[in-house]
């Protein structure tokens, strides 16, 4: 690609924010077409395409075979590409041997921006996950929602400001609640609304927030289900890197009899 090209396509994103974005925090879609450059331009397992929504449109990596029935929606963290390779990258093609993958592109900000910022622009992430799962229940009818730090706040914002469908039968939260220091959630999250399993994943050198709040995080996702269960990490941090594996294997024996 010319650098004249690459230049024009920036352009092109710069003018869609002011024409689709309403007069509030908008993402920053010029990193979000860099991550897509070195991420997502050429990927080997699966495939990219592009979804629609309120807003414009956001990438989503996808491994579909027809003959299976049931999906799992994977949520990033905080500024981080669906295609990570700590954890995005592992669980769309480890889970693919039961279930149709994806994992969707969520709005991303300027580095250095915190947890504040970002709630400033829940309401997009919130459109997209709306958009996602309308696509994936086109093609499946059983949904399994695996949220990692930041996904899990944009989840939770779209439960409180929307609803679960039917069709999503499990939820997954990985280094839930997590936070910059003195910093803390802006809305406790709706287990209110949620009347499906939960499995709580965490490090053993976890955020401090996420590890300080473990016991009242057990004791509201047991409330909603006898199935719901938390597991601490050894070993692990909040990013769980070279522990993909693991996480993987406790979230494939919990989802087992769902």
């Amino acid at each position: 690609m010319t650098l004249f090209k690459q230049i024009f396509g920036l352009a092109l994103f710069v003018l869609a924010v002011n024409y689709f974005y309403p007069a509030q925090k908008k993402p920053d879609l010029v990193r979000e077409r860099m991550i897509y450059d070195q991420s997502l331009s050429e990927v080997f397992d699966g495939e990219h395409s592009y979804i629609n929504y309120k807003y414009g449109k956001f990438s989503s990596l996808e491994i579909y075979n027809d003959d299976k029935d049931s999906a799992i929606l994977y949520l990033h963290g905080r500024g981080l590409s669906p295609n990570d390779y700590n954890l995005a990258h592992p669980i769309r093609t480890q889970f693919s041997g039961n279930f149709n993958t994806y994992n969707i592109q969520l709005p991303v900000l300027e580095k250095g921006s915190t947890y504040n910022d970002y709630v400033d622009i829940l309401y997009d992430s919130d459109q997209r996950i709306i958009s996602a799962i309308e696509y994936i229940s086109s093609k499946n009818d059983r949904l399994v929602i695996i949220a990692h730090s930041c996904g899990v706040h944009m989840l939770m914002s779209f439960i409180e400001n929307f609803h679960l469908p039917p069709q999503v039968i499990a939820i997954v939260m990985v280094g839930s609640g997590a936070v910059d220091k003195g910093q803390k959630l802006v809305t406790e999250y709706p287990y209110h609304k949620i009347n499906i399993p939960i499995l709580d994943i965490y490090g053993e050198y976890d955020f401090d927030l996420v590890r300080k709040e473990a016991s009242k995080r057990k004791k509201l996702i047991k409330r909603i289900s006898e199935k719901s269960l938390q597991y601490e990490i050894k070993s692990s941090s909040h990013y769980h890197e070279d522990n993909a594996d693991k996480v993987i294997q406790i979230v494939k024996k919990w989802l087992s009899d769902k």
